[in-house]
């Protein structure tokens, strides 16, 4: 027994003593970690119905092999900052405070801002035009002292935690995934941003020398310039991203195209430059997956496609400042005591606190605008923000707002103490109605103002496709025919979304609900990021492939606002879906019907 005690002694010290060595040795031995890559293109502007094979068949194919997000959601205002926003934080407007691609910033500034921001100066007398990396960067640095967002970014996370960035494409969404981009000292090995007005590390001679011009009245220039934008995630983006995953670091690369979206505002939808336009992004799709093929990353690359918003028609053009003056609501067309910030589908109005100083002066104002509006056939869902205690919604069947006929901004992610506006005007979209008759020079335009309805030129290109979904729109570039977005509308609130990669599901439809909000969310948790104060979003378990199952079933809601004007009844919906916690916009529709012995 001894000897056999002695003999198990010695092989179990040798065991662990080779377990040891087998451990350093595998320890010396052992590839790095496997770095993750997220790759997010952004189609701004694209359609969930335009996508086939025919004009995508690229990105058919990623859907088809990935997850089709097939109930997915924009947030309003379906406007491109709103919901870069939403995209880069996973905060909604009341959090990130962006609420338009223009906003009247003098009331959180105050008035000393012009002289204490020469920048900007006399332009922040007048709603400003976000879509700008200087702008942004002034306000960020200036007035606002570095919280021009109010949640951190997905990629300003990563690079926190030494991972790498890219982030390049259109001026104004990129900067909102990086609000500090214009003072950081950028290692190219970790970080890279290529806006059109602004880079970090600055372009080379070489760089400018092939950077297309881009001119709104040459279409193809807008094509040209986002496949120079591929180019650079092809050439730079991903070979930086792949040494930085195989020293098992995470990279995180943004490349937001402005096509479809501009040629679909200046041409019109289902014209032949806006069926070049969605050939073109497939065309970037294409080098861009092909790039990850090459460089040996697809099994650690997770490539998500989304757009920004829906799109539409315009019906009509609408001057909703000229039409307040008119109706002696509003001083001039450019006073200060009611200032309109034009969105296109939807309008932010501010009433001045020095002409309407009581809460009795504003809410009398507010409700002759709502009034007035909602008598329109123009109008949509109106929203109002919070301002008298006792109006304070608390649960989700309390969701009317201060003013009579609108709905509570608080309880729809709009409101924020310091940025709201006094009313969120959204404009009607008619989403069964296609645009036959209206996208073609030859047809008639009509913008509606001061003087009444007029007609005026109609800008967009010939029809080769009727497509689905008119708007009306507060516009004064764009006419009847062209493309527009911004309001409450189910051909503009639903987007298109779908991903493939190695942390996703093969073959998958995801019939949940989901929305541009999750976005960051679902990033954070295959980073393993924690998330921010101020997130709202959901992460998209089910779509991932160790999904664990869904909780619950999505209850859908109908919320109703009523108001009596003119002899009719104007009944608003805002139409949702409620799953897990979160509350998705599908639609908003208005009806006006005649009262009882009405004419």
């Amino acid at each position: 027994m001894k000897l056999q005690r002695r003999i198990f002694a010695h092989f179990a010290a040798a065991f662990v003593l080779a377990a040891f060595f087998a451990g350093v040795a595998s320890s010396r031995a052992a590839p790095k970690p496997d770095g993750r890559i997220f790759l997010v293109m952004v189609w701004d502007g694209l359609r969930p119905d335009l996508v086939n094979q025919r004009d995508t068949p690229n990105l058919l194919a990623l859907e088809r092999e990935g997850v089709m997000f097939a109930y997915q959601h924009a947030v309003f205002p379906t406007i491109t900052m709103v919901d870069a926003a939403v995209l880069a934080t996973g905060g909604e407007p009341d959090q990130t405070g962006i609420f338009g691609d223009s906003m009247y910033l003098l009331p959180e500034l105050g008035a000393d801002a012009p002289k204490a921001m020469p920048t900007l100066g006399a332009l922040l007398d007048s709603p400003l035009d976000l879509e700008n990396s200087n702008y942004l960067a002034a306000l960020n640095d200036g007035g606002f002292n570095g919280y021009l967002l109010g949640v951190e970014s997905v990629a300003q996370q990563i690079l926190r935690d030494g991972g790498y960035v890219a982030i390049v494409g259109k001026q104004g969404p990129t900067f909102l995934f990086d609000d500090e981009a214009d003072r950081r000292i950028a290692d190219p090995s970790n970080y890279l941003f290529t806006a059109d007005d602004l880079a970090r590390p600055e372009l080379s001679a070489a760089a400018l020398a092939h950077r297309p011009s881009m001119r709104l009245g040459d279409l193809n220039s807008i094509a040209d310039r986002d496949q120079w934008f591929s180019g650079l995630v092809v050439s730079q983006a991903l070979p930086a991203a792949r040494a930085a995953a195989v020293k098992g670091r995470p990279a995180l690369i943004v490349l937001w195209q402005h096509n479809p979206d501009l040629v679909q505002h200046l041409a019109g939808l289902g014209t032949q430059p806006a069926l070049n336009a969605l050939r073109q992004c497939d065309a970037n799709l294409a080098s861009i997956r092909g790039a990850i093929a090459r460089l040996g990353v697809t099994h650690r690359t997770d490539l998500m496609v989304v757009s920004d918003h829906g799109f539409a028609t315009i019906r009509m053009s609408v001057s909703l400042s000229d039409l307040l003056v008119s109706a002696g609501i509003k001083k001039s067309s450019n006073s200060a005591d009611i200032v309109v910030a034009r969105n296109g589908g939807e309008d932010l109005l501010y009433l001045s606190p020095v002409a309407y100083g009581s809460e009795e002066a504003r809410r009398a104002t507010l409700a002759r605008i709502v009034d007035f509006a909602e008598a329109q056939e123009w109008c949509g869902a109106i929203f109002s923000k919070k301002t008298a205690p006792e109006r304070t919604a608390t649960n989700r069947q309390n969701r009317l707002g201060w003013i009579p006929g609108t709905f509570a901004q608080e309880m729809f992610g709009l409101y924020n103490s310091r940025r709201s506006p006094d009313l969120i005007i959204s404009f009607r979209e008619l989403p069964d109605l296609d645009n036959r008759g209206l996208t073609g020079p030859s047809n008639p335009a009509f913008i509606v103002g001061a003087d009444g309805q007029a007609t005026r030129r109609n800008g967009s290109f010939p029809l080769i496709q009727p497509i689905e979904g008119v708007v009306y729109s507060d516009s004064h570039s764009l006419s009847t025919g062209q493309g527009m977005h911004g309001a409450a509308g189910t051909r503009e609130v639903h987007n298109f979304c779908a991903v493939s990669g190695p942390d996703f599901r093969r073959h998958f439809i995801d019939s949940a609900p989901s929305g541009n909000a999750d976005v960051a969310p679902t990033i954070r948790k295959i980073f393993n990021l924690s998330a921010p104060a101020g997130t709202s979003g959901r992460v998209l378990e089910e779509s991932l492939n160790r999904a664990e199952g869904r909780a619950g079933s999505p209850e859908q809601l109908v919320l109703t606002s009523y108001l009596v004007l003119q002899g009719q009844e104007v009944v608003t919906r805002l139409h949702l879906t409620h799953f897990e916690g979160h509350d998705y916009l599908d639609d908003s529709t208005v009806t006006r019907t005649p009262l009882n012995g009405s004419p």
